[in-house]
């Protein structure tokens, strides 16, 4: 608990003080402050002690603050703004980084300083701006996330306005306050402004000032008219020991208007009205402070045996947390030291010692789901305390699932928590690229830069995900991507790296990596792709974006407002053919592990039966208000059927009393007023007159919009006749459309085809090659073999060999010297484009500083005439140094011309020596007189020759495809040209078609300006009749009066002056009381009225109250029930992971169990080996034979003859063993290649190098990929592990030497891709037994002696496994 701390503050005397030679009544020492009556020392009161009149004449007052403000002069007992600030609003900031709520307010008497002591002028800033920049200059803690928010309005005569939220010209206060259930009181409908600095509060600050009420008065030329509230909304959000903590603090800082007198102020109408209410509001507050301060004092809690009535204002409604609960207050009171303000200046001290009593309860604001996550994190201290720790160790099923609970809860929740304030720092600091708004009853978030907008199927996300595309690369893919990626997604057929989205100069490029899952606008895409505004992106199968691009959103909107048409930009369809995937799995919740139980279901229940409770009441408001509406429109119909009545009462009872006056007056007949009768013919003439001016005017009216009519019909005949047009010319756009796109696809065909056979024809010319090369090598050793024979050969060939040599050093010398040649001439060409360069810059500098100069508005006519002509001579430079390049280009050009003329030369000369050698030694090789030699020197020239006319060809081909694609190219062109040409025109036509309404609008407007002028000048010409008409009839009736002696005045007064019989008297009287009596019943409807429309207001802000706070509870329940249910899945995650973990310890038991069998059986294997090595011994030293065969009682026997064991049908295991390696290691193939035939051994290679996850949900299986390559045939088909199994028991059944494999066994997980990696490696190496027993086994196709070559046609007619199927490349794959 905290009292309201109290600070006093006295002013120097104004103007009007000093002008009226007041004196200082007030006196400050420490907290004391002293007021004196200085009429009281004049006055002698009989009876009174001196004492006692002492006490009366000088009052004192004790406070928190006595701030001295009077005089600089004064040294250390003057208080400035500083120090003001330092005694209170210091303890605002600390208040506010506390989390507590807290509120200063301005108290005193108009034009006592309370605005200065709040604000203050420019150059001494009050309290209000020192706390915003204290308040933004303490935010040092990099670990913190802040968030501001701020309000300004003004209470002004009872009505709330918006300060920051004004309509230009309009002064409008038509703001509700409302009361929160939970919140409290709130004005509804103000606006709030997040701010990242002081200088944005500042400005917001500057523009309420702006616009504040203020007038002027004779105490005080610029008074407050208004309360002014500015509202801070502080947040502050950190992590202390791995446990969220939000602090939320309110900061009230309120500048009231002053207290006044009318006599003093001197106000009147406005300014009166003003001040009623000013001191009605005040008059409020003190009874508001009383009544705290009485409840404080007799220690009682608000609300409990006393009743403050807080809402018998708008200011005190506002301030009702501040006045007496959860904030820390201080009041500034500011005095006037002047006498001649005594009244006032003790009235405000009385209210200051008043409000010095309340007592406040301010309390951390402090985030409930913060405060649930420490609770809980207690509760799981406490369970861990109880059990030592150590989670393992409980055996209660109910306590280890409510820990398990709690911390799934606490993680819940701190995820929760830490989403909401994810990058909140980051995003608010992005003020040139984001920005917030209000529109209507929506926010908008406005972004300059690229971005993506996340569009998510998860029913339990309620935010907004929005991903900003940087400048260059921006990368997205899964989380455990090396290195990191910038955005992260998840999701099936999700890569670690997926695609890459490039953001160059207003360009945004994505490309897919490969085998990347990539859908833009619910297209496929495997190549670099070009995004466009409002392209709707899929990444996977469940991650969906829409692209937005606001640079060229805005250029797109220009260009549609300019050609004036407004197409429908809407990608609906896009996104309902892409969400189609998205929702599959995602209509049932149960499919996706979503299963609630029965509480879950309970709770679903009772939000739903919540949900119908708001709509009943709803329902209930909507009738209730239509029930309001009628009445208040049936009082409104009442209330003017009695005005009706009374006004025909007045209008009876001037008719009672003209028939009196008429009764008793003499007849006063005016000579010069016309006959009865000439009036009566003027007034037909009249009439008929205006019965033919409106006949014309009708006539000429129809004649208008009948012209109107006919072009409105002619334009929309000619807009359909364009429609046409314009369809026609789509039509054929579309045409020529489908025209390139078959020659595009036709040029594919072509050239897919040419790359296929220019492939093909590689691979001859390779294999030719390599002949050639071993031809070459052969041809070099037998032709060296025949010169080792012929020395006089050998002599001549090392001559040429040393030619040769000789040619190719002065090869290399030549190419040095023209390549030292050429770099020089290419430096001078790169010095002389460099000087070209700098020239360029030094004018386009010079042509800079010109320009600038130019903005400049301080220059003379002949400076600005001087400049002009620099920039003259500048061009004429420019023209100058453009010819000089274009001459120093064509230079170069010849120059380099003739380089590549030399090197041509250069390289024929070099083509044509080295073919001079060859044929020398070819010559040399012919003497040699071997035939062996002539042949193989024949065969090279044959291969090279056709090595020759292949690539030939090859360059023939590829010659034809460059001139088919040109053709295509030519033929695309020409198309684009005509589409070009048909866009044109349709441009045209809507040109025409826009000019057309364009001069039908000015026609229509035309003639409904003759219609306006017509209507006016017919009310003109009906007026001036009806003016003459009036007249006329007064003129009559003046007639008729004078006939029978009346005069045109006032009846009461001609009444007065005639002495009436008192039946006539009685009779006017009569009429008067009843003209009352309907006057009094007026006004009692109008009094009856407004209390209904107030009852009414009332009844409905409570109901709407009752609503919203059913709305926040449902908001609650069902902000609960997600949680639950995170909790929920979270806890059998955990649940299963635990489950998961004892069926690793078991699995590894299992394991662990069967090495130990396996070691025994190798055990007794060993055993076993040794007796069979004796029992051989014991054979050979008898020299007889001993066969044992595999039996049941001995399935390990080893079939053994005395020259060699060799593997057979009833064992295709058997070691292959000799009498002479009695002590070797049986050896075993290595698996993966195998040979079938020694002589020409073919190759074989299986593996399964990946698999991949089919189909959805239950059906959802992995398919893995083998390959197999013989030779050069290599082909791959899919199988899932169902199909490895009936291969499996196929075999078994065909292949008794089967059974001795082990099969991979099935698993507990198998959808899981660790299974599956396991499962990969066990089914290849299964399938590599498989073959290595069916090449021994002498009845399998696979065997040598069936099939001495091996190839695809084999294996599939051998099983079925190893054919592709039907439906191989869907997405299915084979079954």
């Amino acid at each position: 608990m905290t009292s309201v701390k109290v600070a006093v503050r006295v002013r120097p005397l104004n103007k009007r003080e000093l002008d009226l030679e007041s004196k200082f009544i007030i006196e400050m020492e420490g907290k004391k402050t002293t007021i004196t009556n200085l009429k009281m020392a004049e006055e002698k009161l009989d009876g009174v002690s001196e004492s006692t009149r002492e006490a009366m004449r000088v009052k004192d007052f004790t406070f928190d603050f006595s701030f001295w403000t009077v005089d600089p002069q004064d040294g250390e007992r003057y208080h400035d703004q500083e120090m003001v600030y330092q005694s209170l609003g210091v303890d605002v900031v600390d208040s506010a980084y506390e989390g507590y709520n807290a509120c200063v307010f301005a108290y005193g008497q108009t034009g006592s300083g309370k605005t200065y002591t709040m604000m203050g002028p420019h150059d001494d800033a009050g309290l209000i701006p020192r706390i915003c920049q204290d308040l933004f200059h303490r935010m040092t803690d990099d670990t913190t996330s802040y968030r501001t928010d701020v309000s300004y309005l003004e209470i002004y005569n009872e009505k709330v306005r918006d300060l920051l939220k004004t309509v230009p010209g309009q002064v409008i206060h038509n703001l509700r306050v409302r009361e929160h259930p939970k919140e409290g009181p709130y004005v509804q409908g103000l606006s709030k402004y997040v701010v990242n600095s002081y200088q944005e509060i500042e400005a917001l600050m500057q523009r309420g000032n702006s616009v504040r009420t203020t007038a002027s008065t004779n105490m005080n030329d610029v008074s407050s008219r208004s309360h002014a509230i500015f509202t801070i909304v502080f947040t502050q959000a950190t992590i202390k020991d791995g446990i969220p903590s939000e602090k939320t603090s309110k900061v009230h800082l309120v500048d009231l208007a002053g207290s006044e007198r009318a006599t003093a102020t001197g106000a009147t109408g406005v300014r009166l009205r003003e001040g009623g209410s000013i001191n009605k509001s005040l008059v409020s507050l003190g009874t508001v402070i009383k009544q705290l301060a009485d409840v404080s004092d007799k220690g009682l809690r608000t609300g409990k045996g006393s009743f403050i009535p807080y809402r018998d204002s708008v200011l005190t409604w506002l301030l009702k947390d501040s006045l007496g609960g959860n904030s820390r207050t201080i009041m500034v009171v500011a005095i006037s030291p002047a006498d001649v303000n005594y009244a006032e200046t003790l009235s405000a001290l009385r209210y200051a010692n008043r409000a010095k009593n309340i007592i406040n309860r301010p309390t951390v604001n402090e985030d409930k789901n913060v405060k649930i996550i420490r609770e809980l994190r207690e509760e799981i201290e406490r369970l861990k305390t109880l059990v030592g720790g150590n989670i393992d160790s409980i055996s209660a099923p109910k306590v280890k699932e409510k820990l398990q609970e709690s911390e799934a809860r606490m993680k819940v929740l701190t995820e929760e928590w830490s989403e909401k304030w994810k990058d909140i720092a980051s995003i608010l600091k992005e003020t040139g690229t984001l920005a917030l708004r209000k529109e209507g009853a929506g926010v908008v978030l406005d972004s300059a830069l690229p971005h993506l907008i996340g569009i998510d199927d998860d029913i339990l996300s309620t935010g907004i995900i929005l991903f900003h595309l940087k400048e260059g690369k921006t990368r997205i893919g899964r989380s455990d991507a090396d290195p990191p990626v910038d955005i992260v997604i998840a999701g099936e057929e999700v890569e670690s790296d997926h695609c890459t989205i490039e953001y160059n100069n207003n360009t945004v490029t994505l490309t897919p990596s490969q085998d990347a899952m990539c859908h833009v606008n619910g297209n496929h895409v495997t190549e670099p792709t070009s995004l466009t505004q409002g392209a709707v992106i899929m990444l996977g199968r469940t991650n969906m974006f829409r692209y937005n691009n606001p640079a060229e959103a805005a250029k797109m909107k220009e260009e549609l407002r300019k050609s004036g048409m407004i197409p429908s930009l809407s990608r609906t369809s896009l996104i309902t053919k892409s969400m189609g995937d998205l929702y599959r799995s995602s209509d049932n919740l149960t499919g996706s592990g979503w299963e609630l139980d029965s509480s879950h279901r309970e709770e679903h229940e009772k939000i739903e039966e919540l949900r119908c409770q708001i709509k009943v009441l709803e329902d209930r408001y909507h009738a209730e208000e239509e029930d309001r509406i009628n009445t208040q429109v049936a009082m409104e119909i009442e209330l003017e059927r009695k005005q009706n009545q009374l006004t025909k009462a007045q209008r009876e009872l001037e008719r009672v009393q003209q028939e009196v006056l008429q009764v008793h007056q003499s007849a006063q007949v005016q000579a010069k007023l016309p006959k009865g009768v000439e009036i009566d013919e003027m007034l037909s003439r009249l009439t008929e007159r205006e019965t033919m001016i409106q006949e014309e005017a009708r006539v000429t009216s129809e004649a208008l919009q009948q012209k109107m009519e006919d072009l409105r019909a002619t334009n929309e005949t000619r807009k359909k006749s364009v429609q046409g047009q314009i369809i026609v010319i789509e039509d054929k756009c579309r045409l020529k459309d489908t025209e390139v796109k078959l020659l595009q696809d036709e040029l594919v065909v072509k050239k897919n085809a040419a790359f296929e056979q220019d492939s093909e024809d590689q691979k001859v010319i390779d294999i030719e090659q390599q002949q050639l090369e071993h031809m070459k090598q052969d041809f070099h050793v037998l032709f060296h073999a025949q010169l080792a024979k012929n020395k006089p050969l050998k002599e001549r060939w090392e001559e040429i060999d040393n030619t040769h040599i000789e040619l190719i050093a002065q090869f290399e010398k030549k190419e040095g010297e023209m390549k030292e040649r050429w770099e020089k001439t290419v430096h001078e060409f790169a010095a002389e484009n460099k000087e070209i360069e700098e020239a360029w810059k030094d004018l386009a500098d010079q042509d800079k500083e010109c320009n600038e100069v130019l903005k400049s508005d301080t220059l003379s006519e002949k400076e600005r005439n001087d400049i002009e002509l620099e920039k003259e001579q500048l061009e004429e430079a420019k023209s100058l140094l453009k010819l000089e390049e274009q001459k120093i280009a064509t230079k170069q050009r010849k120059v380099l011309d003739s380089i590549e003329t030399e090197m041509e030369r250069w390289e024929k000369y070099k083509h044509e020596e080295t073919d001079r050698i060859s044929e020398m030694k070819e010559e040399l090789a012919k003497e040699c007189n071997s035939l062996e030699v002539d042949q193989l020197m024949s065969k090279i020239h044959d291969k090279e020759s056709n090595i020759q006319g292949m690539v030939t060809d090859l360059k023939r081909q590829e010659i034809t495809v460059l001139e088919f694609e040109k053709e295509i190219e030519e033929k695309q062109k020409k198309f684009i040209e005509e589409k070009e040409e048909l866009f044109r025109e349709k441009q045209e036509l809507n040109d025409k078609q826009c000019k057309a309404v364009i001069k039908l609008e000015q026609e229509i407007i035309a003639i409904n300006d003759e219609l306006e002028s017509l209507d006016v000048k017919l009310s003109e010409e009906l007026k001036e009749i009806q003016e003459e008409r009036e007249s006329l009839l007064l003129l009559k009736r003046s007639r008729s009066m004078a006939d029978s002696g009346i005069e045109a005045g006032d009846l009461e007064e001609q009444l007065q002056q005639v002495d009436l019989p008192d039946s006539q008297q009685a009779r006017i009287d009569q009429k008067r009381k009843e003209l009352e009596d309907l006057q009094a019943a007026v006004d009692r409807a109008n009094e009856q009225l407004d209390e209904k429309v107030r009852q009414f207001d009332q009844a409905r802000d409570y109901e709407l109250d009752i609503i919203e706070l059913e709305k926040d509870n449902l908001q609650e329940r069902v902000r609960q029930d997600r949680i639950n249910a995170l909790v929920e899945q979270e806890v059998k995650r955990r649940m299963f992971e635990e489950k998961l973990q004892r069926e690793q310890k078991r699995q590894l038991e299992r394991d662990r169990e069967r090495r130990e069998r396996e070691e025994e059986i190798k055990r007794l294997k060993e055993a076993h080996h040794r007796e069979m090595k004796k029992l051989k011994d014991r054979y050979e030293n008898r020299g007889g034979s001993i066969s044992l065969s595999p039996s049941m009682s001995n399935p390990y026997a080893t079939v053994m003859v005395s020259e060699s064991l060799s593997p057979s049908m009833s064992n295709p295991y058997a070691t292959v063993m000799s009498a002479d390696s009695d002590n070797e290691a049986p050896r075993r193939r290595s698996t993966g290649t195998f040979s079938v035939n020694p002589d020409t051994p073919p190759t074989i290679v299986i593996t399964i190098p990946m698999y991949r996850l089919q189909a959805f949900g239950s059906d959802s299986h992995y398919e893995y990929e083998v390959k197999i390559v013989i030779g050069e045939e290599v082909w791959s088909v899919m199988r899932r592990y169902s199909r490895f199994r009936e291969f499996h028991q196929e075999l078994r059944a065909r292949i008794p030497e089967i059974n001795a494999l082990v099969f991979p066994p099935k698993k507990l997980f198998s959808k899981t891709e660790k299974v599956a990696a396991e499962r990969r490696k066990q089914l290849e190496f299964y399938l590599h037994s498989v073959m290595e027993i069916c090449t021994k086994v002498p009845t399998c196709p696979l065997h040598a002696s069936n099939n001495r070559f091996l190839s695809k046609h084999v294996f599939c007619e051998f099983d079925s496994f190893f054919r592709k199927g039907l439906f191989e490349n869907t997405k299915y794959g084979t079954t």
